[in-house]
């Protein structure tokens, strides 16, 4: 219960502060200095937010249970996707 309540919220947060990322070059002010990929870290939390709705979708197929096991399980997947697009985000740029 407490799990959905938080997806509930921070899916849309996440939806907001990817689109500012990736609209306005906007990046937190507590990532700003570890941040050197803010398109990266865009698309992270937009894929984290996909995510995020995937496994509530997947919470309301109580009928089928192995596909609600599927969708979760994909959920999980897109979710850690998400924060390795927020762990490449961190990675300094390579020097030539």
């Amino acid at each position: 219960m407490i799990g959905q309540f938080i997806e509930v919220v921070g899916a849309p947060v996440l939806i907001v502060g990817g689109v500012a990322t990736l609209g306005w070059g906007w990046v937190p002010g507590w990532f700003r200095g570890s941040v050197h990929r803010p398109v990266a870290f865009g698309w992270g939390q937009l894929t984290m937010a996909a995510g995020a709705i995937a496994n509530l979708g997947g919470d309301l197929l109580t009928n089928a249970p192995h596909l609600c096991l599927a969708v979760r399980a994909s959920a999980a997947v897109v979710v850690l996707f998400g924060c390795w697009l927020l762990d490449v985000a961190d990675w300094k740029p390579r020097r030539r």
